[in-house]
């Protein structure tokens, strides 16, 4: 039979057939890549699809191991979850994921798992990723081999709690398990510093299948984490073993020097700044371990905020706060009483101080750092701000270490931030904060209001907030040798945070009480002052106040001073001095209201600065240093008690709205 010809519609299918077999032969080839996925799909691969762990001890984790999920795919992938299943799932653990919600095109991320055999022998596991590919979900197998090692110590790491320095925490066990038929002799027990292993009932041997116990201690002698091993040495085959131990060192406690400083000393009576207080205090990035230690730092209880220049900060980059919706930056400008003032923009910094930290403000993101001001060095105000004068005399700037006195002021003061609800509100009256491009006058203007979350903060008042769960943020202890009428080189003190916080019982190695005993508490007004402060009979409102970060006892003027004395010779010879310099010392007597209503006597003494300075010119610090307040009478005339009120006196600042004996104190109060 003649074969029929083909017609064209047929001959046309025939043809492509063929094409579409020789395509196919072409796909194969051996192969084993994934078939590309249809455009506009998502897709997961897998780095690996098994993890094998092998030969851990029973009852200890192993390192981990990764698989890198790939979102090979032309769409967005989605995570619904990642789960273990399998017989032995709960020795298997995902110890890290970096997989968010969603994965794009291209994109990868890591999981790693950890093997922690409860039993020994083979133990296997399947990690299971769900989403929204095709081949959801997508698996990892698990397998691990599990031994029981010659000997064994659970647990494998103790973390112990935050523990005061030089303070002997309570005891953690570790039980040490011979898993042999023989005697194993034991050589030595042995913990790293900051750990003690003060008992343990293992003795020089401890027999087959028999355990013994090790008792271990925390006494920390630096403040901050720290991580030690316990080391045991004995004749098992798989000596020595080991135990990871942690701890946190606690201190509330930071030294204070009184003197000079490192910038004080020019040579010169003028410009010496003597009765200066400073400590050290650690600046970090917020959220990380990068951190400068900033030492010289004045210590400022009549100011609140922490004020760095930015010279001894080397260049560590600190987040800034937008002053307007235009994202402008926010700053301050603070003005003090010795007619200078300090400008730059407000950062957000980790403060740290002795073994108290202010990760952010109470309420804050975590770790988002609390506000504080960066000196601007050689920076300069914009003309017309309020801080630059008053009054008519011109304010200068501090913008250098040797303008400044320190390498910065720490404010602790009695209130948690430096304006509060002023300049909270809504307000052009509000004279600290400025926004703008602030090197043009014409683009720089007043905040109209600053959230007290963005104000320069109290650190102490911050202490709240920090990891731990500080309870020492309701003040401090400012404690000060005492210093003779002649003067002295130096002087030396601490400041104890927190107040009632610690109570030494027994009293411990290294531990300071901060509780009020004696001391007199007199509450204070809205403006942080005495409500009144009597001198000579003649009631002063709201005029006097305990100042560390003044050198002097800046007292009346020159005029009522020599009146009230009965001697004409009140002012120094050298009016640059801005001492007192009477014929002879004085004892001056004011009357403060205390918290129960009853006025009580501060008494100081003025001796003549001239002869001071000149009789010792190796002292940096007296406790009888007076000078004038700069009023004119009792209307303008203020009561400056500063640092020659603390030397030789405990002195406790307590902040705004915290409580002492059973009692609020609305605006903050002061006990001496």
């Amino acid at each position: 039979m003649s074969p029929k010809p083909l017609s064209s519609a047929t001959l046309f299918r025939l043809l492509a057939f063929m094409v579409g077999l020789v395509i196919l032969a072409g796909c194969g080839g051996g192969s084993s890549s994934s078939p590309t996925p249809p455009a506009g799909t998502p897709a997961a691969t897998l780095s690996a699809s098994t993890l094998t762990f092998s030969s851990q001890a029973v009852d200890t984790t192993s390192a981990a191991q990764p698989v890198t999920v790939t979102n090979s795919g032309s769409a967005t992938l989605g995570f619904t979850g990642f789960t273990l299943s399998g017989t032995n799932s709960s020795d298997f653990t995902i110890s890290s994921n970096t997989c968010s919600s969603t994965l794009g095109e291209s994109g990868t991320c890591t999981i790693s798992v950890t093997f922690t055999p409860q039993a020994s022998g083979t133990r296997t596991g399947t990690v299971n990723i769900t989403d929204n590919a095709s081949n959801s979900p997508q698996t990892v197998t698990l397998t691990g081999t599990a031994v029981v090692p010659t000997v064994s110590v659970l647990p494998s790491t103790l973390a112990f709690t935050s523990q005061f320095l030089g303070i002997q925490s309570s005891s953690q066990a570790v039980t040490l398990t011979n898993n042999t038929s023989a005697t194993i002799t034991i050589s030595t027990i042995t913990p790293s510093a900051d750990f003690l292993a003060p008992s343990n009932t293992c003795g020089a041997s401890v027999a087959a299948g028999g355990s013994c116990t090790i008792n271990v201690t925390f006494m920390p002698t630096t403040a901050g984490l720290l991580t030690g091993t316990l080391t045991i040495t004995d004749s098992g085959a798989n000596s020595p073993q080991s135990v990871t131990v942690t701890g946190t060192g606690y201190s509330n406690t930071v030294a204070v020097t009184a003197g000079f400083g490192a910038f004080g000393d020019t040579g010169s009576i003028t410009s010496n700044y003597y009765n200066g207080l400073f400590t050290t205090v650690t600046v970090c990035t917020p959220g990380t371990t990068t951190c400068v230690p900033v030492t010289n730092v004045l210590v400022d209880t009549a100011s609140v905020g922490l004020r760095i220049l930015s010279t001894p900060l080397n260049g560590l980059t600190l987040p800034t706060i937008a002053g307007d919706t235009s994202g402008d930056v926010l700053q301050e400008c603070y003005a003090y009483g010795d007619l200078t003032y300090t400008w730059g923009p407000v950062q957000l910094a980790t403060v740290q101080i002795a073994g108290e930290t202010a990760v952010q403000v109470p309420g804050g993101a975590a770790n988002s750092g609390v506000p504080i001001q960066v000196i601007t060095a050689g920076g300069t105000a914009p003309s017309g701000a309020a801080c630059t004068s008053s009054g008519g005399v011109a304010y200068t700037s501090s913008n250098t270490p040797a303008l400044l006195g320190a390498n910065g002021i720490l404010g602790v003061g009695n209130t948690p931030q430096d304006c509060g609800a002023d300049c909270a509100a809504a307000s052009s009256s509000q004279e600290l904060y400025l926004v703008g491009v602030c090197s043009s006058n014409s683009n720089c203007g007043y905040a109209s209001a600053v959230p007290v979350t963005q104000q320069l903060w109290n650190p102490v008042a911050a202490f709240s907030a920090s990891p731990t769960g500080s309870s020492d943020s309701n003040g401090l202890v400012v404690t000060l040798n005492s210093v003779g009428a002649g003067g002295a080189a130096s002087g030396a003190g601490t400041l104890t945070f927190g107040i009632g916080t610690q109570t030494c019982s027994g009293s411990p190695q290294g531990c300071t009480t901060n509780s009020i005993t004696s001391q007199t508490i007199y509450e204070l007004d809205q403006n942080q002052n005495f409500p009144t402060t009597s001198f000579n009979g003649v009631p002063y409102t709201s005029a006097g106040f305990l100042d560390t970060g003044s050198n002097s006892l800046f007292v009346s003027d020159p005029e009522t001073l020599s009146s009230v004395t009965g001697t004409s010779t009140i002012d120094c010879a050298d009016t640059d001095d801005a001492y007192y310099c009477p014929s002879f010392p004085l004892s001056l007597t004011f009357y403060n209201t205390n918290a129960g209503g009853i006025a009580t006597p501060l008494t100081v003494s003025i001796a003549n600065a001239d002869s001071l300075f000149s009789e010792c010119t190796s002292c940096q610090v007296f406790s009888n240093l007076g000078g004038p307040s700069g009023g004119t009478g009792p209307s303008t005339d203020y009561f400056d008690f500063g640092l020659p009120f603390f030397f030789g006196n405990t002195v406790f600042i307590g902040i705004q709205g915290t409580s002492v004996n059973n009692v609020t104190s609305t605006n903050g109060y002061v006990a001496f």
